[in-house]
């Protein structure tokens, strides 16, 4: 009696564990049934109007193959023929090809194609209403995202692969799960981000694109650096002519600017971080050379016409030290 209790009480156990066993859930989602897509008839005159002969062979070839079961076989086919006629008839069969056998993301990818480039209504083999019937259950068994980025020319991938081109595709399709999009443009930072879809399942994407900014500093001498022009300019007796003392003073300031510039210049040249701002500052220093030039060729003539000798002193000095920089003007003019 007593070793009958003990296995009553095993067998119970066990009787136990496997209807919990039983009960438990699949942790696989359940499997969509297959679409009943049915197959074209290649032998109609539509067929035989739309259809190049090559291409048309090829279809029917690739329809044999599949309806023996070798879908493989069949898919390269499909895909010969639309090499053979690449327009939007032949990539409509093989989207409803790749449907039938359960692809359901490329044959969403090719729908969309067909749709937005080279879908003409009532121009293929199929009625509208077939061709919309299978993108809707084709959609509802994977994700669809719908991007909505802040510029134009954003190249977007899935898991690596590139999928579009914002705004060449106003949405796109990904296998259901977890997914990482990646946002790529010249001139700004990458944006990544996860999205979690179910199937049948749309999200909207909103990508904001950060532009890349990028600052230069150069970097004064540590010493202040100043250059002094000193110009006498004078004034004759019994009205002489203003002209040579105006062309004076217009070419000791032209003098000094040339100096100014000539001197920032090579500054900013030696301390460039780039060709192009070497480039900048070489062309400002050469700007100041001409200035200067034209200063001492002016003040050279000034000199030579005044009337009298002079006596007030101008005195313009540039003034270059880190964090700032100036001209400074001095003096009595009479």
């Amino acid at each position: 009696m007593k070793y009958l209790h003990l296995a009553s009480t095993v067998l119970f156990a066990i009787s136990v564990s496997s209807s919990a066993l039983a009960e438990e859930p699949s942790l696989e989602p359940p499997k969509p049934e297959p679409l009943e897509i049915p197959y074209t008839s290649y032998t109609t005159g539509r067929a035989h109007e739309l259809f190049y002969p090559p291409a048309l062979r090829l279809l029917r070839e690739a329809q044999a193959l599949e309806k023996e079961g070798k879908a493989q076989a069949a898919l390269d086919k499909y895909r010969d023929a639309y090499d053979r006629q690449r327009l939007s008839d032949v990539q409509l069969e093989l989207a409803f090809a790749q449907a039938r056998m359960g692809l359901y993301l490329p044959a969403a990818r090719n729908l969309a194609e067909v749709m937005a480039i080279g879908y003409v209504k009532g121009r293929t083999v199929h009625t509208d209403e077939e061709v919309h019937a299978v993108r809707k259950a084709v959609k509802a068994r994977i994700g669809t995202i719908v991007p909505r980025v802040n510029i134009p020319g954003v190249r977007l991938t899935v898991d690596g692969e590139e999928v579009t081109d914002w705004p060449f595709s106003e949405e796109f399709y990904v296998e259901p799960g977890t997914h990482t999009i990646k946002s790529i443009a010249d001139g700004y930072y990458f944006n990544e981000t996860t999205v979690e879809l179910k199937a049948g399942e749309q999200k909207v994407l909103n990508i904001a694109m950060q532009q890349r900014i990028q600052s230069h500093y150069v970097a004064f001498p540590a010493a202040p650096m100043n250059v002094s022009i000193h110009a006498n300019i004078s004034r004759a007796t019994n009205d002489p002519p203003t002209w040579p003392r105006n062309l004076m003073i217009a070419s000791a300031v032209s003098m000094g600017l040339g100096i100014g510039g000539l001197a920032t210049g090579l500054v900013f040249v030696n301390n460039a971080e780039s060709k192009s701002d070497a480039a900048t500052w070489t062309g400002v220093a050469a700007a100041g050379g001409m200035l200067l030039g034209l200063g001492v060729i002016g003040m050279g003539i000034g000199v030579a016409s005044r009337p009298e000798p002079p006596p007030p002193n101008v005195i313009i000095t540039p003034q270059f030290a880190k964090g700032a920089g100036g001209v400074q003007v001095t003096g009595t003019i009479p």
